[in-house]
């Protein structure tokens, strides 16, 4: 392989350091931001290093020895400082657990490739090797970035990111311009920020947890509560969710609405769990059962009816038809969450409303028309079977 230009990083080690590269930074237009990072058993990411590249060069910050991160936090909420990334979901994550703030203004360069048709879900290498036609290494994608000190191949491949993103965004701003799509960008970052929050708001979480649909009202407010009572828990041990009780065991409780060790061990909870946990599991049990029902919410959605599932079957083919003429992937254009969210607001006889993940630049290309395709399906004489009103 051709040995790369990497240039040499300029290293931030102490909290005066990143004060005045916050200051610097704070001129640039655009900075290209990644971080690497450990997660294999604890509940936040472990960062272990943060690599900004702008127009004076690559810059690596040590996480393990920073202590005041606020001029960084200022940085990233700079209005005029755009913060490019590359498949941003858990980069954004780390810079929250290092700065509590998000960055903003955000440009993800994965989604701007694939609003420029280049590909879906495309990984930073293939990215640039298509736009700038360089073949980067993937060899230390797995590596131990808490290992002090890091090794020379781990620095290069650190650097190589931001370098080669720095480079990567002006190209792919560009083509986005020559189809003028610069605003789907824009629109798809603020997207990602506003799902970053949402992620996070662990009141909601029980949703997420397969089958929940089938459980009546009490029993959902008993997983609802039993989640909010592991995500305390998983966050103050600092471990992932299902080191506490895994999705699984937690539904079982809900539904048999375990009381006692005997039923939480019926419902496939640990004996560990049960020894350590039990009591405040059944205890959240029984304050849930003494509950009035008026806090009883209401069921979730079922899984769409035979009949509304054709009709589903259409506007998904409609989808992908318009995506392919646009050469985006279809799941961009329109995910399954969102045609369900369009079908349900108003199935069976209308009328239906654009949920906010089909508006925006969205609602021009495909949202109206998926509007119009269902008003043309209502009017189509068919044979329903009872269950689908």
């Amino acid at each position: 392989m051709i040995r790369l230009k990497i240039p040499e990083p300029v290293w931030i080690t102490t909290d005066s350091d990143l004060r005045a590269a916050c200051q610097q930074w704070s001129q640039e237009p655009y900075l290209a931001l990644d971080t690497e990072f450990m997660r294999t058993s604890t509940f936040y990411p472990q960062a272990g290093l943060v690599q900004v590249a702008g127009r004076e060069g690559c810059f690596l910050i040590d996480p393990l020895l920073i202590t005041d991160w606020s001029p960084l936090a200022e940085l990233l909420t700079h209005p005029l400082v755009v913060k490019v990334f590359h498949a941003c979901a858990e980069d954004l994550e780390v810079c929250r657990c290092l700065t509590g703030v998000m960055p903003a203004p955000l440009a993800d360069t994965q989604l701007a490739a694939a609003l420029a048709g280049l590909g879906g879900s495309m990984g930073f290498q293939r990215v640039v090797n298509e736009v700038l036609e360089i073949n980067l290494p993937k060899e230390e994608t797995r590596s131990d970035w808490l290992q002090r000190p890091l090794r020379d191949e781990q620095i290069s491949y650190a650097v190589a990111d931001v370098h080669y993103l720095y480079r990567l965004y002006p190209k792919l701003m560009s083509l986005l311009k020559q189809q003028g799509r610069q605003h789907w960008l824009s629109e798809e970052c603020e997207r990602l920020l506003v799902l970053s929050e949402q992620a996070d708001q662990h009141n909601a979480y029980y949703r997420r947890i397969k089958l929940a649909w089938k459980l009546r009202p009490q029993e959902l407010l008993l997983l609802q509560q039993l989640s909010l009572w592991r995500e305390r828990q998983a966050r103050e041990r600092n471990v992932p969710r299902g080191k506490v009780v895994d999705d699984n065991t937690l539904w079982n409780i809900a539904r048999f609405k375990a009381a006692n060790n005997d039923q939480l061990a019926r419902a496939a909870l640990h004996g560990s769990a049960i020894r350590n946990d039990g009591k405040e599991i059944i205890a959240v049990v029984n304050q849930v059962l003494a509950l009035d029902k008026k806090l009883w919410p209401k069921m979730l959605d079922r899984p769409l009816s035979p009949h509304a599932g054709q009709w589903f079957k259409v506007l998904r083919d409609a989808v992908a038809s318009k995506a392919e003429a646009l050469q985006i992937p279809p799941e961009l254009l329109a995910n399954k969450k969102a045609l369900e969210a369009l079908l349900r607001s108003g199935y069976p006889k209308g009328p239906y409303r654009l949920p906010d993940l089909l508006r925006g630049w969205r609602q021009v290309e495909i949202g109206n028309y998926l509007l119009q395709l269902l008003q043309e399906l209502q009017q189509q004489p068919v044979l329903r079977n009872s269950a689908d009103d």
